[in-house]
């Protein structure tokens, strides 16, 4: 009688992989020993091997619980109960289809893998290619905005994707369904793909060979797209397209083409708490500058460009300098090539760098969102008499939003400045903005965030922040009294006009009645920045804020606006304090 499986969970390796590139060789041995075994085998003629592994924790101590209620307890009668397993894992690799699959067992056979070795978005897709979108079981998603959340959903009996109630915004992370026309067979996806079988037909060999074959052909599919609209459409690069695409990267940065370079922190950090370095010697002065440009590493990073490579890249970092502690900042730092921003067309398909890494644009998602930047966008020019305001502050020697804030409504009599607002929402603690600037023309209120266009994490924050404060404003009454509250105790004459537009309850503040700007500030010394030269995924971010705002939350209007703005480039000499 056949030996069979109710559950099994499996991992695909990039094509042209080894047994020896799909397994981390630091936690692998090739050689058995008293709790490792290693065989290799044959199936039907394909080539199989198997590790394993006898795991045996002993405790040396008892449990923190068990201590607690030994404290009360006499000698004689206390319990010296220590916790021991022994159970073995196991990692069981299949090379079929030029393809290693890799199925784990126990609590260990999946951390044995090279992860790097294995692709990232297998179980997802297959389950979403076999299963369909009509009887999913669970879901997970997350929504990257001001806050990143995590959303997990479950249905009590399964369900069409429709059912789980997932916004335009959120990424399809994980799924949960069963196999079309078979009930029995329960899919799960992320990177792996989960396999649950109940009823009589467990899984044998002949079975799971089968499923291999299946599961394989079924991730060449890109049917889940019109499935899936949530999924996102950026895939991992095999490393010899990442090579490729490396080499044409030097090739511009050396050669100084950098139409479609440009460098920005990979992260979110304010600048007006930080400027940044591009060393931190204890013996030499180190250039502080008030913010990074793609220049700058002609300058202070390599003495000459045929010195840059892709090493040197990920070996030199950029610094974080504060101001508050004066000086350079060895714990905050990035390398180079992680502060990279490209996009570069390459055998027909689009690619993007982003965060060290390379991603391929789905075609499809590509033309979306160049559609949407070049039809959908309202871009604005906002009054003359609010161009090219001086932002920069000597005293910090930084250029400030908040400076553009100030003036703008000093000149304004109908806006009040939110830019320094403790606001709360709901039960959060009482550091929200709202927005910069809330302000009244005729019969309109708009409601503007401003931040100067510093990359691509800087202007997708715009971007998720907008779409953030605006849903709570609508929703959240805690937010909404704040609002108010803020508005009442300010001296200009405007604002009983914005408490009247303003109602005091959620029912009755409608989108309608707003409308959003968003204002990207400028050097007014170098040209205005053109909408469709934005990087990929800030165009994609804005794209998600500006259908949550018009077609969810009903706004009025939501448009874009590049707006000139006196800068200096501040620049001055540190010596390393031996930062930690």
């Amino acid at each position: 009688m056949d030996c069979e499986l109710g559950k099994i969970t499996l991992y695909l390796s990039k094509s042209g992989k080894s047994f020896q590139d799909v397994v981390d060789k630091q936690k692998i041995r090739e050689q058995d020993s008293t709790n490792f075994k290693v065989r290799s085998f044959q199936v039907d003629g394909i080539d199989c091997k198997f590790y394993c592994q006898q795991v045996i924790n002993n405790a040396s101590t008892v449990p923190p619980w068990l201590d607690f209620v030994n404290e009360n307890l006499d000698d004689n009668d206390s319990l010296d109960f220590k916790p021991k397993s022994e159970r073995p894992s196991g990692l069981l690799l299949i090379n079929k289809n030029n393809r290693i699959f890799a199925a784990s067992f126990g609590t260990r056979g999946g951390s044995w893998l090279n992860k790097k070795s294995i692709e990232p978005d297998f179980g997802i897709i297959v389950a979403m290619n076999l299963c369909g979108n009509s009887d999913v079981r669970q879901a997970k998603s997350s929504i990257h905005s001001y806050t990143t959340q995590v959303i997990d959903r479950q249905q009590s009996k399964p369900s069409d994707t429709f059912d789980f109630g997932m916004s335009e915004v959120e990424l399809l992370r994980f799924i949960s369904a069963h196999l079309k026309d078979d009930k029995n067979i329960t899919l799960q996806g992320k990177d792996c793909l989960t396999l649950k079988v109940i009823g009589d037909d467990k899984l044998n060999w002949k079975r799971l060979i089968s499923f291999i074959d299946d599961f394989y052909l079924s991730y060449q599919s890109d049917s889940y797209k019109e499935l899936f609209p949530n999924y996102p459409n950026l895939s991992q690069v095999d490393e010899s397209i990442v090579e490729k695409l490396n080499q044409n990267l030097i090739e511009d940065l050396v050669n100084k083409k950098l139409s479609k370079i440009h460098i920005a922190i990979p992260e979110f950090i304010s600048d007006d708490q930080y400027s940044f370095s591009y060393k931190n010697s204890s013996k030499k002065e180190n250039n502080i500058f008030s913010h990074v440009r793609i220049e700058d590493i002609y300058t202070q990073a390599f003495n000459k460009s045929e010195d840059i490579t892709v090493k040197s890249l990920s070996n030199r970092s950029i610094y974080a300098y504060s101001h508050d502690e004066e000086r350079i900042l060895n714990h905050l730092k990035w390398s180079i090539y992680d502060c990279l921003v490209s996009e570069i067309t390459f055998n027909n398909d689009y690619y993007i760098l982003a965060l060290g890494e390379w991603r391929k644009v789905d075609t499809d998602f590509y033309q979306s969102v160049e559609n949407f930047i070049a039809k959908d966008l309202l871009e604005l020019e906002i009054d003359d008499e609010y161009k090219n305001l001086d932002i920069s502050c000597l005293k910090s020697k930084q250029n400030r939003e908040e400076k553009f804030n100030d003036i703008y409504c000093q000149r304004n009599e109908n806006a009040i400045e939110f830019d320094q607002a403790k606001l709360k929402i709901g039960k959060a603690k009482k550091d929200k903005e709202f927005c910069d600037i809330l302000e009244k023309s005729g019969n309109e209120m708009h409601i503007i965030q401003v931040k100067k266009h510093s990359g691509c994490s800087s202007v997708s924050y715009l971007f998720s922040q907008t779409r953030f404060y605006c849903e709570f404003f609508l929703t959240d009454e805690v937010f909404l009294a704040d609002i108010r509250s803020y508005i009442e105790k300010q001296s200009k004459e405007c604002k009983q006009a914005f408490l009247d537009h303003i109602k005091p309850i959620t029912e009755e503040v409608l989108g309608t009645d707003y409308c959003v700007k968003m204002w990207l500030l400028y050097d007014q010394s170098l040209a205005k920045p053109d909408k469709n030269d934005l990087p990929l995924m800030a165009k994609y971010e804005l794209k998600l804020t500006y259908e949550r705002l018009r077609k969810t939350l009903k706004f009025k209007k939501v448009s874009l606006s590049m707006v000139p703005v006196k800068m200096i480039r501040f620049t001055q000499s540190k010596k390393s304090t031996s930062a930690s």
